[in-house]
C-alpha cells in the first residue's frame, strides 16, 4: 500500500506547474483577499494573478478571507511571519477599520504597500424604481418633509463606501438608514431589486454593465470630472448641492511590516511589470478605473503614508466612532 501512495504522490508531482517548482522551497504565494469572491476587489485580484505569477516565476494562490469589513484578513495576514502571504485589499478599508470597528485589532503601520494595483471612483446609484435623475433631485426629496426615509447600502460600518455615504449625509443635512452588507457582490442584487434605495458603489466590475443595461439608476460620479467611459453621468458637483466632494477606493498588494526589505523589492518589481501587461491595462481601462503606478518601494511607502493621513483626517470630520 505505502508503495502505491508514493507512487502515486509522484506521478501527480509531475503535473505540478512549473512555476511551483521553480518558487523558493517550492511554496506558492499565497494573497489572502480580504473581501467576498466576486466583489470589485477580489475581481482585480484575480485578473493580475496570472501575470503576477509569470514575472515571479512563482505560483500564485488567490484566497478570500472575508469579514469585519477587511479587518479580519488584514489581521490574519499581520499576525503571520510567512513571508510567502500577502494581503490583497482595498486601501482606504485597510486604513479605516481600525477607526471604525472595534474588533480590527490592527494598525495600517503593521503593513507595508508592495504596490497599489489602482484606483476608481465611487458612484452614487439608485434603483431603478426611483424617479430622481441627479443629486440635486435626490437632495430636494431627501429634505421634503413627509417623504420616507431611504436606505443606502454599504460594505460595512466604517469602510470607504459608509464614509463616502456619512460624508453625503453630512454635507447635504440629509439622514439615510444606513444598511450593511459583506460585500459589493452581495450590495448589487439588494440594489437591482428594490430591497436598498441608494448605494455608493466603486465604478468598476459589475457596475459598468448594470448602468449600461439600465438596472440601476446613476445619480453621479464622486469626482470633479467626469468618466471618459460614462460621459452622460454626470458628477455630484455638478449640480448645487456639493461642491468639492470627492470619493474613491485603490486595492493594493501589502505584507507585514516585519518582511525583510529585500522580498519587498522582489514583489514590487513583479507587481510592476504584472501592472504593464496590455492584459491588465485592458481590463483597467474597460472598468472605467485608473493605474496608480508603477511605484517604487519609497514611493509606495510615501502614499501609503498619505493615505493613512487622509483618511483619518476623514474619519474625524464625520466623527467616526469604533463599534
Amino acid at each position: 500500500m505505502k508503495k502505491i501512495l508514493f507512487a502515486a504522490a509522484v506521478a501527480a508531482s509531475l503535473f505540478l506547474p512549473a512555476a511551483y517548482a521553480q518558487s523558493a522551497g517550492g511554496k506558492p504565494l499565497v494573497v489572502r483577499v480580504a473581501w467576498p469572491a466576486g466583489g470589485a476587489v477580489d475581481v482585480t485580484f484575480r485578473q493580475i494573478q496570472p501575470a503576477l505569477q509569470d514575472a515571479l516565476g512563482q505560483t500564485v494562490v488567490v484566497e478570500n478571507l472575508p469579514g469585519l469589513g477587511g479587518a479580519l484578513g488584514a489581521m490574519n495576514v499581520a499576525s503571520t511571519h510567512d513571508h510567502a502571504v500577502l494581503l490583497g485589499t482595498s486601501g482606504p478599508d485597510l486604513i479605516l477599520a481600525p477607526l471604525s470597528i472595534a474588533n480590527a485589532k490592527y494598525s495600517p503601520e503593521s503593513f507595508q504597500l508592495v504596490a497599489p494595483l489602482g484606483a476608481t471612483d465611487y458612484i452614487l446609484l439608485s434603483a431603478p424604481k426611483h424617479s430622481f435623475k441627479n443629486v440635486d433631485e435626490l437632495v430636494a426629496y431627501l429634505r421634503k418633509p413627509g417623504n420616507p426615509e431611504l436606505s443606502i447600502g454599504n460594505i460595512g460600518h466604517g469602510s470607504s463606501s459608509h464614509i463616502a455615504a456619512a460624508d453625503f449625509e453630512a454635507r447635504v443635512g440629509a439622514k439615510l438608514m444606513a444598511v450593511p452588507y459583506k460585500g459589493t457582490a452581495s450590495t448589487v442584487p439588494d440594489l437591482v431589486g428594490g430591497q436598498i434605495d441608494l448605494a455608493f458603489l466603486p465604478l468598476a466590475g459589475p457596475v459598468v454593465g448594470l448602468l449600461k443595461s439600465g438596472k440601476v439608476k446613476a445619480i453621479g460620479v464622486a469626482s470633479e470630472q467626469r468618466n471618459p467611459d460614462l460621459p452622460d453621468v454626470p458628477t455630484l458637483n455638478e449640480g448645487s448641492s456639493l461642491k468639492s466632494f470627492t470619493h474613491s477606493v485603490w486595492s493594493g498588494f501589502f505584507v507585514s511590516a516585519q518582511v525583510p526589505q529585500a522580498e519587498v523589492v522582489r514583489l514590487n518589481r513583479a507587481s510592476a511589470e504584472a501592472l504593464g501587461k496590455p492584459e491588465f491595462l485592458r481590463f483597467v481601462r474597460e472598468n472605467s478605473s485608473r493605474t496608480l503606478g508603477p511605484m517604487d518601494t519609497v514611493q509606495a511607502a510615501n502614499f501609503f503614508r498619505n493615505e493613512i493621513a487622509k483618511m483619518r483626517a476623514v474619519a474625524k470630520s464625520i466623527n467616526l466612532q469604533a463599534q
